[in-house]
Formats: structure tokens, C-alpha cells, sequence
């Protein structure tokens, strides 16, 4: 199997294409005759640039939601106008009531649709806290553990439970892994679990030594430099042909990475094809 990746939705675009930005992700993956998007972004930017990459939204027959912040599901609304015939894929944490809490101030940052609104809708909702195949060569990773010592969740992050704030521990946070004809690919929503977590876990279940293709948010815009230093090193050791790094990211990581990936390194932006 061979995969088309564009990338629909990111914090970034290249001048002069009519693409609009926003802070959120979403790829559009051809796999054979199956349309999967990952993600949706927030909701503003999804259709606009699907037009103007010549990209059919009617067409897509399966969605995957990352995990359940608003930069990554609400464009399902969009989608929604367009399109009420694809099956959607999910952790059941997708749905739960996710809150920023930052210098005292909580901030509603959930996914704004619920199970039921979507049935409603006529949409078919699978969730799973385990691994996946959604369609043939592409499966979720399920539940990452968490495994290094130096990559941890955001303390920020809180689910509300009966009313009370407790610290989320993000275990939503899907991936997509890709098999190839001869290569491995991994798409990542935020890697809130840490990207050398879901890599390791990758490896654990695809038999791979060898991550060829990683893309996507990284979540390292409050990494430290030495943390910083030792992920670059530990994602270096799954000798990946490109990595294409973006949205959750952070400018100063993307610099480290660019200056440790070289020619292997690609800024992903709107716009971005991938081949697998």
C-alpha cells in the first residue's frame, strides 16, 4: 500500500497560495480508495484550503480524532455540512470535558460536539482504547504508555469530572501508523504522551526498528533545552528518513530539530505532501 499525506490544516502556510492558517492540524490521507482525515483543526480553516488544494471533503469515508482539544476537533462541524456518510474513530476520552488552567484562569478547550449529537447526525462513532485498524495499512496506536523519565503531560491540562478539575492524563492522545509498502510512517496529533513514548510504542507493535516518516505536532514549545537535547537524540535513534515537524511544536524545538535533521527535516505546512 502507498500513501498520499496533505496536510489541510496547520499553524503555518507558504505565501501566495490562498491557504488560511490557524493554531490547530489536519491531514488528508489517501489510501488506496479510502479518504481518511486526521483531525479537523478548529473549524475555520478546513474547508477554504480543501478548495484550494482541489480536495473533495464529500469524499472522505473515515475520520480519526487525535485526542479531544478543539484545535483538533472543531472542524467536525464543517465537515459535518459537507459530508455525514464517514465513520469516525476515536479514544472514549475524546469526549470528556477538557479545561486549560493557566495563571488561575480555566479555559473550556473540549471537543464541542457530543456521542450522541453525532449519531444524531447519522455518523458512526468507534471508540477503542486499544490499537485500531481503520483502514487497510493505517491503525491507531491506542493508549501510549508512558515509559521515558523525561517526557511528561502538560500540568495545564485538566479533565472536569462532576464538577471538580482533576489533572487529564491525556490518554486520548492517538496516533496514526502507516505501513507501507517498505516504510513506516507516523502521523502525530500533539503527542501529548510524548513523541519518543509513541515512537517506542510503534516500535513495540509494528516489529520496526525503523520509523521512516514522522509528522506532525510534537509538543515541545516548554521543553527544556537538555530535555529537548535527549528527545532529538532518542527520535534519532528510529533513523527516520523525514521528519516534518509542526503546530504544537514550538518555534525554538522546530529550530533544534531542523538544525539536528538537516535534509531530513521538512516544515509542515499547509499544503505539505507526504509520500509513504
Amino acid at each position: 500500500m502507498e500513501f498520499r499525506i496533505t496536510t489541510l490544516v496547520e499553524n503555518t502556510v507558504p505565501k501566495g497560495r490562498g491557504f488560511l492558517g490557524e493554531h490547530g492540524l489536519s491531514f488528508f490521507i489517501e489510501a488506496g480508495d479510502r479518504k481518511v482525515l486526521f483531525d479537523t483543526g478548529q473549524g475555520s480553516a478546513l474547508t477554504k484550503n480543501a478548495e484550494c488544494l482541489g480536495i473533495d471533503l464529500a469524499s472522505v469515508d473515515t475520520v480519526v480524532l487525535s485526542h479531544g482539544h478543539y484545535d483538533h476537533t472543531g472542524g467536525i462541524g464543517a465537515l459535518l455540512s459537507v459530508n455525514r456518510r464517514f465513520t469516525l474513530y476515536a479514544h472514549p476520552d475524546v469526549f470528556a470535558e477538557k479545561v486549560a488552567l493557566r495563571e488561575g484562569q480555566a479555559r473550556d478547550i473540549g471537543f464541542s460536539l457530543t456521542r450522541k449529537a453525532l449519531e444524531a447526525a447519522g455518523i458512526r462513532v468507534v471508540m477503542d482504547t486499544r490499537p485500531m485498524e481503520i483502514v487497510p495499512g493505517v491503525a491507531t496506536t491506542g493508549e501510549v504508555p508512558m515509559c521515558t523519565s523525561y517526557e511528561s503531560i502538560d500540568p495545564a491540562l485538566f479533565m472536569r469530572r462532576e464538577g471538580t478539575l482533576v489533572p487529564d492524563p491525556l490518554k486520548d492522545d492517538l496516533s496514526l501508523i502507516l505501513r507501507g509498502r517498505d516504510k513506516t510512517g507516523v502521523l502525530l496529533g500533539c503527542a501529548h504522551r510524548g513523541v519518543v513514548n509513541i515512537l517506542t510504542h510503534v516500535r513495540t507493535l509494528t516489529g520496526k526498528a525503523r520509523i521512516d516518516v514522522i509528522a506532525g505536532g510534537m509538543h515541545l514549545m516548554g521543553a527544556t533545552e537538555t530535555v529537548l537535547k535527549r528527545i532529538i537524540e532518542d527520535v534519532e535513534a528510529f533513523t527516520p528518513m523525514l521528519l516534518a515537524p509542526g503546530h504544537c511544536t514550538g518555534f525554538p524545538a522546530i529550530w533544534a530539530l531542523w538544525t539536528a535533521f538537516q535534509e531530513r527535516f521538512q516544515l509542515n505546512q499547509v499544503g505539505s505532501v507526504i509520500q509513504i
